[in-house]
């Protein structure tokens, strides 16, 4: 008995381990998976898991695949293409082991700003007789014109924007707490590139071209001594300060020549600015504002420009906390920041608009508060009625700094929802939603205002200021973004930020260039280091660049 149960159990042993080596070996067959050809361009960069960034000065694209290649099958096998159609007749293909170049002839060029597609087929083989899993369309985007190189055409299809200039008026530079001063000269070098070039069709500013917060608070914004006696007196001692008029003479060149429409879009730090201030000091400018403090403007439907202050707690205007008046908490925070930018110097660094964490109004008036205090090394007298007003925004007699944070905090918070409504936010934010704002990159808000399924009405570009922080950038990451975010930056003296200035945006509207794509260009104005001129003049810089399809 116990033989044959010894017998039984190795029949069934044997029986089980080849039930489990079978499967085994099928399994090691299956999964020997064929070698398929790949392929990519080694000297573009691949962006947004979308498409391939080439220069328009390109005169070669490079396929480099991963086995080397039959030649007599790259006939019919690979293609270029745009929107216009094939393109074999600009290109001759040249071939030797794993690489394959479509050079361009002498008399041809790339659109500049435009969508190619290389189309490779399961019809080419490599000398191993390999093929691709499936037909390869491989989207490539030239880059945009250089701005201040001259149009090929005679159609003008650029608009650069730029905003944060910050002029102040003689009192401010002379007294050393000007934000803007050292950049004179790069600005009037910009506007002279806009008024002399071919591209640019429109120039918009988004804001703070003026500056009226920043003044320290021991010293009245009006002062009869020095003419100043309203906001339209303070403006127009700004534009005639020495260090402005060949910036507002070069505006006011632009704004009478006919070639270049020049825009303009109220910011925070001058919400009190007019249509009749601007258009008194700049004929012929083109205004943009909406409610009192705010504007913006859509040159196409796809997309719209605004300074940003509009979803920013403690810097849009604040109609309700006392009625008759609009200036926000953000007003007397500029001018302790200007007083303590007066006393210490600029080498202290500016940071940010207004407080960097999330508080409710009071706690984040006080940090605010401290901060500066800290910054500086201030002593104020919190309750001492020392910020003269002298009638700006038509408060006659003096605050302390305690006394403006209890006229805010009474009400402010609750009334926000009204002052949303009023300063027509399309998407009502929460206080602290708000008051992060001002605090950040506003990529986040302007997507959730404009380029979210959500949003009640969306665009592809949606580009601010306000920040200080020049950027573009892509909503949401990755190959499914729908939109574009951009940031001018600003034009303060370098001194005063650690983030980088002379910062400016072209934008080129695919209806304007004929092109499929919608384009974004991101420059700083730097001096031109490499020119060997022991004077050398400014020259855009391209620092990025991110496009869309119509």
């Amino acid at each position: 008995m116990k033989t044959k149960r010894t017998v039984a159990c190795i029949f069934g042993l044997a029986f089980l381990c080849q039930l489990l080596l079978q499967p085994s070996c099928k399994k090691d067959v299956a999964t020997v998976d064929p070698v398929y050809l790949s392929v990519n361009l080694p000297r573009s960069v691949f962006r947004n898991e979308t498409y391939y960034s080439l220069s328009h000065t390109e005169r070669s694209i490079e396929l480099d695949f991963s086995q080397p290649i039959d030649t007599t099958t790259i006939p019919g096998n690979i293609s270029f293409t745009h929107k216009g159609g094939p393109l074999e007749l600009m290109y001759t293909t040249i071939a030797s082991g794993r690489k394959v170049i479509l050079a361009l002839k002498d008399d041809a060029t790339l659109h500049t700003g435009w969508k190619y597609m290389i189309t490779v087929k399961k019809g080419l083989r490599s000398v191993s007789g390999a093929t691709l899993q499936s037909d390869a369309a491989i989207e490539l985007r030239t880059t945009a014109k250089q701005l201040g190189v001259e149009n090929d055409t005679n159609v003008r299809n650029s608009i650069v924007c730029i905003s944060d200039i910050h002029l102040g008026d003689q009192r401010a530079v002379a007294r050393g707490y000007c934000w803007f001063s050292k950049n004179k000269t790069a600005l009037e070098s910009l506007l002279d590139l806009v008024i002399s070039g071919t591209q640019v069709r429109q120039l918009v500013i988004l804001g703070d071209l003026f500056d009226e917060w920043v003044i320290p608070y021991r010293f009245s914004p009006f002062d009869t001594a020095a003419g100043v006696a309203s906001s339209r007196d303070y403006f127009l001692s700004v534009a005639n300060s020495p260090v402005n008029t060949g910036i507002i003479n070069k505006l006011r060149t632009i704004a009478a020549g006919g070639a270049v429409q020049l825009i303009y879009v109220p910011g925070n730090h001058d919400m009190l600015l007019t249509q009749e201030i601007i258009t008194e000091i700049i004929p012929g400018v083109i205004w943009m504002g909406d409610s009192a403090g705010l504007g913006h403007y859509s040159p196409s439907g796809e997309m719209i420009m605004e300074h940003g202050h509009r979803y920013d707690f403690f810097n849009c205007p604040q109609p309700f906390v006392k009625p008759g008046h609009i200036l926000p908490p953000g007003y007397f925070v500029s001018r302790m920041d200007a007083e303590g930018l007066l006393e210490s110097g600029s080498h202290k660094r500016k940071e940010t608009n207004s407080v960097g964490s999330d508080f409710e109004f009071k706690a984040a008036w006080a940090a605010s508060m401290e901060y500066l205090k800290i910054k500086y090394a201030l002593q104020v007298a919190s309750d001492s009625a020392n910020i003269l007003m002298r009638g700006v925004d038509n408060y006659a007699v003096p605050f302390s700094f305690n006394g403006a944070r209890d006229m805010y905090a009474g009400n402010i918070e609750e009334v926000w929802p009204a002052t949303q409504i009023r300063n027509a936010v399309p998407v009502s934010m929460p206080v602290l939603a708000a008051i992060i704002n001002g605090n950040v990159d506003l990529y986040q808000a302007a997507a959730g205002q404009f380029m979210q399924t959500q949003s009640p009405v969306k665009y592809k570009i949606v580009a601010f200021g306000h920040t200080h922080i020049p950027m573009v950038k892509v909503y949401p990451a990755g190959n499914n973004y729908t939109g574009i975010y951009a940031n001018t930056g600003s034009w303060v003296n370098a001194e005063l930020t650690s983030k980088a200035v002379r910062t400016f945006l072209v934008i080129k509207p695919a209806a304007w260039t004929g092109s499929d794509l919608d384009v974004v260009s991101l420059y700083q104005y730097n001096l031109d280091s490499g020119s060997g001129n022991p004077n050398p003049g400014y020259i855009p810089v391209l620092v990025s660049e991110e496009s869309i399809s119509m």
